[in-house]
């Protein structure tokens, strides 16, 4: 078996030499001293990565150790980073893991310490790519189940169905965001003649303008200054199989010619080449935008919308199919007691509650809120989820009130949309320090100890970052608002 490898990066060359030679009987180590050297390193991805906090010889200065934390997470996703300094500080590490850090190590823990570490961030960053490894399997049969029963959701299906016995047609899958654009590709793929091929999504608008042409048709050696080696594009690497082209309308100008031309003659040259390559693959194109308002506006070509909507499939947004909710409650819980949620289901309110609530975000909105109550319910001990363990907005907006209280101009559902889980997450723990309060006659000195911590101070710091974080929470809790607000100089506790 072929040691794990490692790249170690640290301004220090001395120290450098000496970890490696501890660490090379059990790990092919290779070294960097600044971000340039680093970078050089990166193809293949390394099995994990040790980075030194302070790569400024003689400073106190972690910011281009964290400006290189992020872009390693963000080109090396799967390879785990553990961040190793000499003068570590909780802050420090607060830092670094909320930039994707695996573990924040000081130098001076001791060599079996260190390779425990690395050891558990690599056994946890296989356990993360077998996980991914097994969705994408289980991708292939579970679009079939599209949860539902509604008339609107039927057609859906049947449409499904019919196109997935012509593997040659293009798709054009459209519909608001979250409705489940992209488990109707799966679906067609999984339910057709390709569904032993590949099925190769691409996100249209987390690609960088200037690189969407290159990534789509690939390029030769030497094409641009960085271009060192022959890449396949997207559309090679869908071969025989399925293509999936999410927000195609975000497409700059220049690519929609080319794949107009693709679609056409089923050729492409990659850039830097003069070779015509010809590729068997379905293209699906879904759009959560007007296609013909771009065109009118002159941001979309008008032969190319006509070339992908050879079949197109309309996907109504939640609250045009509100039957099919109590269907995709009961999927989503099953699917979340599976993961070790004991809870028993949800109260009629909230299930209620559920089926009022217009949805601007859809399915995943609904996932997403269905999740984060799980959470709040597991967090107060409740055997079921109960209303007030929904966010506001959904019971609000189903409502208009909530115990006497009226919804904030911020949440009404015409001015947002899903909230990140972050937001949703922070609000169930500050309303769970608000129980904690309530309990204790607003005592914090009690409350800290209710809720399990060691030290208030841990609590005071951890409010007061997450209403610095989330403003918009703070008039929900007042009396967490009032028992933590800073105090000024001089004024009495």
């Amino acid at each position: 078996m072929t040691a794990p490898r490692l790249l170690l990066i640290d301004d220090s060359a001395e120290y450098a030499a000496s970890l490696t030679r501890a660490l090379r009987s059990t790990y092919r180590v290779e070294t960097a001293q600044n971000a340039t050297q680093a970078l050089e390193h990166l193809s293949p991805p390394p099995d994990a990565i040790l980075l030194d906090l302070r790569l400024i010889p003689d400073s106190d200065d972690t910011s281009v150790a964290l400006s290189l934390l992020q872009e390693l997470r963000e080109r090396l996703p799967n390879s785990p980073v553990l961040v190793i300094t000499a003068y570590g500080d909780i802050d420090q590490a607060v830092a670094c893991m909320r930039l994707g850090a695996a573990d924040f190590i000081e130098k001076g823990k001791g060599l079996s310490e260190l390779r425990a570490r690395i050891e558990k961030a690599l056994a946890q960053a296989r356990m993360a790519t077998r996980l991914r490894q097994l969705e994408e399997e289980l991708a292939i049969v579970e679009p079939r189940q599209l949860i539902g029963e509604s008339a609107a959701l039927r057609e859906v299906k049947e449409m499904i169905a019919a196109v997935a016995r012509d593997s040659q047609v293009t798709v054009l899958i459209t519909g608001e965001t979250g409705t489940g654009k992209e488990l109707v590709a799966r679906a067609i793929h999984a339910s057709g003649p390709r569904t032993q091929a590949p099925f190769v999504p691409v996100a249209i608008p987390t690609l960088p303008p200037t690189t969407v042409e290159a990534e789509l048709f690939g390029y030769e050696p030497g094409a641009f200054t960085d271009a060192k080696r022959r890449h396949l594009g997207f559309i090679e690497r869908a071969r025989g199989g399925v293509l999936f082209l999410d927000e195609v309308g975000e497409l700059p100008p220049e690519t929609q010619v080319k794949l107009l031309r693709f679609l056409e003659e089923r050729t492409i040259s990659r850039l830097g080449g003069s070779e015509e390559i010809h590729v068997d693959v379905q293209v699906i194109a879904a759009t959560n935008v007007n296609l013909g308002t771009a065109i009118r506006q002159g941001q979309f070509r008008e032969d190319l919308y006509y070339r992908l909507k050879v079949c197109e499939i309309h996907l109504p947004p939640l609250r045009e199919r509100r039957e099919d909710i109590p269907l995709m409650v009961e999927h989503f819980l099953t699917t979340l007691r599976a993961k070790g949620h004991a809870l028993t289901g949800l109260s009629a309110e909230a299930q209620a509650a559920l089926e009022r609530y217009d949805w601007p975000g859809n399915v995943r909105e609904l996932r997403n809120v269905l999740e984060a109550a799980m959470l709040k319910a597991s967090l107060r001990r409740h055997e079921r989820i109960e209303l007030e363990d929904l966010p506001l907005d959904v019971v609000t907006g189903a409502s208009g009130r909530l115990e006497g209280q009226t919804k904030p101009a911020a949440l009404t559902k015409s001015s947002r949309g899903p909230r990140p889980l972050e937001e949703v997450l922070a609000e169930a723990e500050l309303a769970e320090v608000e129980r904690a309060l309530s309990a204790c006659g607003g005592k914090k000195s009690e409350a800290w100890r209710l809720l399990g911590l060691n030290d208030r101070f841990v609590l005071t710091r951890r409010v007061r970052r997450l209403l610095e974080r989330f403003p918009q929470l703070a008039a929900h809790f007042e009396q967490v608002q009032r028992a933590f607000r800073p105090r000024n100089k001089g004024e009495k506790r």
